[in-house]
């Protein structure tokens, strides 16, 4: 017998939903199980409940897939716990000492629906409806702009680094719950960033780094206790202060979320020249570029920004396509309007708007809808390793631009950031 699965949406703000289940979970069908929550916590609801009381076959297969549900739910902030079950389920999530885990309380037998008998309780409060805005083909979730304090950001480097001209402080920085960086850098213990440095994101006392050379693999540095990372900048944005202001989005009618569009959205709201920003999402595509020589290997004529296609290829890898989707990103760095003074060295034009974004990229995560923390977000995806880092493009004009990054939800934090230039 094969699974069906029926999803029902509940929640007074349809945040919540119950997947009813017939016929077994096994290893044919343990999948379907997985997939179905999967959709769910994509979509933004966290909390999930598992009617299994028609079904009448769990094998080891199916056990594997109710713990991995549990905890994909779990890792999203939410849960995902059996409500009601046919006695060969409670069977064997008793046997197997998993039921205290995987089941709520009196689970087993449970009516499907209708009124429980016993004394009446009081219903719990219904949480608050997330406020929802539409601006254009973006839907706003839950939009608050009133902690976005001013935070003051420091130009790293000099633009003649690609040229390698100029000198490089590589004083090493700390990174902190509350600092925030991007650029051509390396972990502080790596050595110099002009021979180690790549595609660099600091955030919330986390760094992710890509080694400059063909196919690096991206590594990490998580803070935890009395560690602190520590990072060489050879060029790139650095400040402190977590930005408070924050958002939710989701694409209108299930559309895509133009990166550009969403900061443009964000600059208009806040009326600020700059903005400080970080994003968690699901992605649709990235479009970006990740440096493959160090540094140090650059010459007058022999450099990313040369000008020449032939000489860019030799110390760039370009993502030709729309790359990474179905995964979650973190975006970190600075999106204006209009940048002068030392913004206008570190910011280029990306679709509408003038930013300088990088990436860390990782696999899917669940987000929860409404999320106004970023620091366990981050904590959380620190836990896993990075599978790309990389500083975001945004050309959308036809046919022979790039593309622009896309992505499917998730939530923004942003704050007025003024820039100054490097200490001299």
């Amino acid at each position: 017998m094969d699974l069906s699965i029926e999803a029902i949406v509940t929640g007074s703000a349809g945040d919540k939903a119950e997947l009813v289940a017939r016929g077994r979970i096994d290893a044919e069908t343990a999948a379907e199980l997985e997939a179905a929550v999967d959709e769910q916590l994509r979509l933004g609801r966290h909390t999930i409940r598992l009617d299994l009381g028609d079904v009448g076959f769990l094998s080891s297969a199916g056990i594997r897939a109710l713990f991995n549900v549990h905890r994909a739910a779990k890792g999203a902030g939410g849960s995902c716990l059996v409500s009601r079950s046919s006695e060969p389920i409670h069977r064997v999530l008793t046997l197997s000492r998993l039921a205290p885990l995987l089941m709520e309380p009196g689970a087993v037998d449970r009516p499907a629906r209708g009124p429980v008998s016993g004394p009446a309780r009081s219903p719990a409060p219904a949480a608050a409806p997330l406020r929802t805005e539409q601006v254009g083909e973006i839907v706003l979730v839950g939009f608050d702009g009133s902690a976005a304090a001013t935070l003051e950001g420091i130009v790293v480097g000099a633009p003649a680094w690609t040229s390698g001209l100029g000198t490089v402080d590589e004083t090493p920085r700390n990174v902190p719950r509350e600092a925030f960086g991007i650029g051509i850098g390396a972990l502080a213990d790596d050595g110099p960033a002009v021979t180690s440095g790549g595609e660099l994101v600091a955030a919330c006392g986390s760094v992710f780094v890509r080694p400059p050379r063909p196919f690096g693999v991206p590594d990490s540095l998580v803070g935890s206790g009395d560690l602190v990372p520590s990072i060489r900048l050879a060029t790139g944005l650095f400040w402190e202060g977590t930005p408070r202001g924050h958002t939710g989005f989701e694409g209108a009618e299930g559309g895509p979320v133009a990166l550009d569009r969403l900061l443009g959205i964000l600059l208009d709201r806040a009326g600020a020249e700059a903005l400080a920003i970080l994003v968690v999402a699901e992605v649709l595509g990235l479009v970006g570029a990740e440096l493959i020589r160090p540094v140090a290997e650059a010459t007058a004529d022999d450099h990313p920004a040369a000008g020449r296609a032939e000489i860019a290829a030799r110390w760039l890898s370009f993502s030709r396509e729309p790359c990474h989707s179905g995964r979650t990103a973190l975006v970190v760095g600075v999106a204006t309007r209009g940048a002068r003074g030392a913004l206008g060295d570190v910011v280029r034009p990306f679709g509408a708007i003038a930013a300088h974004l990088h990436a860390a990229v990782f696999p899917h995560r669940p987000l929860r809808r409404g999320v106004t923390e970023p620091e366990g977000i981050v904590a959380g995806l620190g836990g896993m390793s990075p599978l790309a880092v990389m500083h975001l493009l945004a050309d959308p004009a036809p046919v022979l631009g790039s593309g622009r990054p896309e992505l499917v939800r998730g939530a923004c934090w942003f704050a007025p950031i003024e820039v100054r230039g490097p200490q001299r």
